[in-house]
């Protein structure tokens, strides 16, 4: 995966260091990706680093740490087929200020789901799309996959698609993500709860 060559969205909304297989955002207070089911309230104000794939398959793999200070800084994989449909696994600050592996399927609105505490400095995350479906694994190292979630958004046939990885500090006054062990791949998984 080219972090070169990705787009950086959100740019006033914090910083972006690249390395070879490697990459630091730093959020800026107050940025959150999040569309609020029980009212209008909307946010897209994250800093993001993006890119395009056009294969039918692809899974985006990387090991993610995130310098916890305050409620919901993360750091999180996305992929996206257009403002109102997206999903985002993150590596997460929990309201119980505990490091979580939190999902959010948003289609128009979001649905938001912590899953367990994690209580390592970093975790691997693993974003899989079969060109119908996406499911979502963690693992704490690399090797085996633990199942999350399992799901579909609007769009998500359309090629190409955005996937990348984002940082976000909603209460707090900024939040550093480190993602690290970056891959992005274009085999099948045969069975999403296998831990393959």
């Amino acid at each position: 995966m080219n972090l070169n060559s990705m787009q950086v969205r959100g740019g006033n909304h914090g910083t972006v260091v690249v390395g070879d297989k490697s990459l630091t955002l730093t959020a800026n207070g107050s940025t959150d990706w999040f569309h609020h089911p029980a009212d209008s309230f909307r946010r897209n104000d994250v800093l993001s680093l993006g890119a395009d794939v056009a294969e039918k398959s692809f899974a985006v793999v990387a090991r993610v740490s995130v310098e916890f200070t305050s409620p919901y800084d993360a750091g999180a994989i996305f992929v996206q087929t257009d403002e109102d449909n997206w999903a985002k696994l993150a590596f997460e600050y929990s309201a119980a200020r505990k490091p979580t592996i939190v999902s959010v399927v948003t289609r128009t609105t979001s649905d938001d789901c912590d899953g367990p505490n994690f209580p390592g400095e970093a975790v691997w995350l693993r974003v899989y799309c079969d060109g119908e479906t996406i499911a979502f694994h963690f693992s704490e190292d690399g090797k085996f996959w633990q199942f999350l979630r399992w799901f579909a958004i609007p769009g998500i046939g359309k090629r190409p698609i955005k996937v990348g990885f984002g940082v976000q500090s909603p209460t707090g006054e900024g939040s550093k993500a480190h993602f690290d062990h970056i891959e992005l791949t274009f085999e099948k998984i045969a069975d999403l709860r296998s831990g393959a």
